[in-house]
């Protein structure tokens, strides 16, 4: 694998080497053929939470939700985008354009974001048992586009679904699979870049994020599977 993903031995070893230093990886090379690398605990935690979902899912909701509301001046817009963006990667709902919810408790973040950017002198942060007096399923659905995130997540599935079928069925060359393991990558991130990873009990019944995670794996242990049987010829 290393031979097509980098130019030359040297280059790969260089890449390595810095990854261990910066403890992301460590090497155990006892009985394996090729070494392997393997992510190390303090690696493990720089990746997205959408690789350890289950542990998202298997959450707890005590039935609180935490709602954001925030009154940024139009002078202020740069500061405003910035705040958005902020809760979009904290995975908040949008409610409405300057509300924001989660099923999480954000006090620690909200904290933070009043110390370090001022943000209460333009936002609260409200508990809430209900939202309008609604169930909490018609709560996720304002907030959450879930609508398009089932269209990206079961356009995953047809087209990892046919990738595990062509890996079952035929012979791949490194570059094929290398290809195959990056394309499946990116489509992993398209998949669960928008998806909130909500607690099991708040997620619609329709909602395909489990089936991804499975094909998702199903296709990774079958490159693997490929690229032992090339390196053993």
């Amino acid at each position: 694998m290393n031979r097509s993903c980098y130019p030359n031995q040297a280059a790969y070893l260089n890449a390595t080497s810095r990854l261990r230093k910066k403890g992301l990886i460590v090497k155990r090379s006892e009985g394996a053929k090729p070494p392997q690398l393997f992510l190390s605990e303090e690696g493990r935690s720089e990746l997205p939470d959408y690789f350890s979902p289950e542990k998202l899912w298997g959450r707890k909701w005590n039935g609180i939700w935490y709602m954001m509301v925030y009154d940024v001046p139009e002078v202020d817009r740069k500061y405003r985008n910035v705040l958005r963006q902020f809760l979009k990667r904290m995975r908040m709902g949008c409610l409405q354009q300057s509300v924001w919810v989660t099923p999480l408790d954000i006090r620690p973040a909200f904290d933070d974001l009043a110390t370090a950017a001022n943000v209460n002198a333009f936002a609260y942060l409200f508990e809430a048992r209900t939202v309008l007096g609604l169930p909490s399923c018609q709560v996720v659905e304002d907030a959450w586009d879930f609508d398009r995130l089932n269209i990206l997540q079961e356009h995953y599935c047809l087209v990892m679904e046919k990738n595990i079928a062509s890996l079952k069925n035929q012979d791949c060359d490194a570059e094929d699979l290398v290809g195959l393991m990056r394309i499946s990558m990116e489509a992993y991130h398209a998949a669960f870049v928008e998806d909130p990873l909500l607690p099991m009990s708040l997620l619609p019944r329709n909602y395909l994020g489990k089936q991804v995670l499975s094909l998702h794996r199903s296709v990774f242990i079958q490159i693997e599977e490929h690229l032992i049987n090339l390196s053993s010829k």
